[in-house]
């Protein structure tokens, strides 16, 4: 059965003071022998009790007395390297707590901004009604991010295929210009000219009027763009614009 959780502050009894102190100590000194044994390590203790003019020493007064000298004789950045007080251990926690906590408040963010770009695309936040200015913002990022990576995983699906010479990418973090219907369709045009395939695109008022998820601009789909499925794609068969290698 686990122990009870030690409120960790002064006690103000003075009976219970004391005999909290003779355990403690006792304790102490004895995790600290087991130490020495058990590693091999030269250590000592040496506590002033309350009120009492002679220090409590483990293991003896020269003992400890060498451990002390040989700690002094040691260079000042060496011995204060991992000196702590109360005051700096508790600082230390407090960094430590409040790092952790930036850290998850950027995950609930991404989560909350995950979830909002969610709504819009399924028509559940029209006009995107009640989002202040950094939800906006947060909004805005994720979509640019998005965008850029699904125009990189085109670009490299088209160079794998050998449709079209491999060109640099930009990375997700440069600003990118954003692909049309019309510069889709000028690519996918000059790659069919130069292997001599048929050309089979739809023309552009069937995308802007496709229900296959590509781009739905009814009202109950909200004011931002939507989501871009694999079913943009439905006019560019895989047999028509990349037959297979002979």
């Amino acid at each position: 059965m686990p122990r009870k959780k030690v409120n960790l502050q002064w006690i103000s009894n003075d009976t219970s003071r004391r005999v909290t102190h003779k355990k403690r100590c006792k304790a102490l000194m004895k995790k600290t022998s087991e130490l020495t044994t058990l590693c091999g390590v030269k250590a000592c203790v040496v506590v002033y009790g309350e009120g009492e003019a002679q220090p409590e020493v483990w293991p003896s007064a020269s003992e400890a007395r060498d451990v002390l000298e040989k700690f002094k004789d040691m260079p000042e950045i060496g011995r204060f390297k991992k000196t702590q007080n109360q005051e700096d251990f508790i600082q230390g926690r407090i960094s430590k707590l409040r790092e952790q906590v930036c850290k998850l408040d950027l995950v609930n963010r991404e989560h909350e901004t995950s979830r909002l770009l969610l709504e819009s695309m399924e028509g559940r936040r029209p006009g995107l009604v009640g989002t202040n200015v950094e939800e906006l913002t947060n909004l805005n990022r994720m979509v640019e991010e998005k965008m850029a990576k699904v125009k990189e995983l085109l670009h490299q699906q088209v160079v794998r295929e050998g449709a079209v010479p491999s060109h640099p990418v930009l990375s997700s973090s440069q600003p990118q210009a954003s692909y049309t219907y019309t510069e889709m369709q000028a690519l996918v045009e000059s790659v069919e000219l130069q292997q001599g395939w048929p050309t089979n695109l739809a023309p552009n008022n069937a995308f802007a009027n496709s229900s296959n998820g590509c781009a739905d601009t009814s009202e109950n789909r909200g004011d931002m763009t939507q989501a871009y499925g694999m079913g943009c794609f439905s006019g560019l068969g895989t047999q028509d614009v990349f037959p297979p290698m002979e």
